[in-house]
């Protein structure tokens, strides 16, 4: 109880050094950081991520790290670096050369979420001797009262650490399919570029309603110098521009009319998912509506992956980026 308070009181601090960095601010962080190391919670500090297995067989990456903590007191380029633990019963095949890992956005959670549910969908139709499934759970940065933070903390620190992590699997991986929703694009893409390199894997990023903060550079999600393919399924909800950008680095697809009446920055998510396993989830509000996927003829969503099938992807690889949304609608126009 006493530690938890101490660390409440510590959470105060450190919000307020959030600021600028001015001299007596990084030197209250060196004395916040050596007295958690005195009071026992170098922990905290430490924070790393973890590799499990969950009962359904999707691998589970977690980043224990807090955005307080990780990105406020010991800044992006230390927490940067981190221990990746492997539990003693985490094993892949051997056999394994493709990896498709799902995460999260602002103010949400992997494990027993969507994030978790898309995995294991997708795991249902693929090789577990070919294919590694898993989500990306990184709740701890993502839980913060302003969004841009957390999009801050997905680029600056968990990002880093989900590359590092699927370095670290163990694997000789030739293809790599992130999907990520909000805040959490910039994870994926961050992750995808130190994938991209210290290996030779193709890449395919698949960007849920991306968020892209005031005055940052759209340009610079999907802007990654390796072989393979970058999609974006937007609606146009509350958050306004702020989410549904026709990115120049990526294939724009612009799902709005599916939507309800009212428009929901999650929908896209629960859209992909309904994509994969052919219905929405028994939660979902759109529960009893047919999946919507095609455009003159063409496919969207899942059916654009590898995980679908060889002919789907080298069609996909065709497909240009940066250009105007393509609209997905109940009933096509003629």
């Amino acid at each position: 109880m006493i530690k938890l308070r101490m660390f409440l009181n510590l959470f105060v601090l450190l919000t307020l050094l959030s600021g600028q960095v001015v001299r007596g601010q990084i030197d209250a962080r060196e004395k916040v950081i050596e007295f958690m190391r005195s009071a026992d919670m170098a922990d905290k500090l430490d924070a790393p991520v973890r590799i499990s297995v969950n009962d359904s067989g999707v691998v589970c990456i977690t980043d224990e790290g807090h955005f307080i903590t990780q990105y406020v007191l010991k800044q992006p380029e230390l927490s940067a670096d981190v221990a990746v633990i492997k539990e003693p019963d985490f094993e892949i095949p051997p056999t394994c050369t493709k990896a498709v890992i799902v995460t999260h956005g602002w103010l949400d959670t992997g494990a027993d979420s969507w994030p978790a549910d898309m995995a294991a969908a997708i795991s249902q139709r693929l090789d577990p001797n070919e294919w590694v499934c898993g989500f990306f759970d990184w709740a701890g940065g993502a839980s913060v009262v302003r969004p841009v933070d957390s999009a801050r903390y997905a680029r600056d620190v968990a990002g880093a650490r989900l590359g590092r992590a699927v370095l670290e699997l163990d694997a000789e991986f030739k293809h790599i399919h992130l999907i990520a929703h909000s805040a959490g694009c910039w994870a994926i893409n961050e992750a995808a570029k130190r994938i991209a390199g210290q290996t030779g894997a193709v890449i395919h990023l698949t960007f849920l309603d991306a968020y892209v903060p005031p005055f940052w550079k759209e340009t610079n999600l999907g802007k990654i110098e390796t072989p393979g393919w970058v999609e974006h399924y937007y609606t146009k909800d509350f958050t306004l521009a702020a989410t549904h950008t026709d990115l120049s680095g990526a294939h724009n697809v612009d799902i709005t009319a599916l939507d309800g009446l009212i428009k929901d920055h999650k929908f896209p998510y629960r859209w992909y998912y309904a994509t994969v396993a052919g219905n929405y989830r028994p939660t979902d509000r759109e529960k009893n509506q047919k999946v919507i996927t095609n455009n003159k003829g063409l496919s969207y969503g899942f059916d654009r992956s590898l995980e679908a099938g060889r002919r789907n992807w080298q069609e996909s690889l065709t497909l240009k980026r940066g250009r105007k949304a393509v609209l997905l609608r109940k009933s096509e126009k003629k």
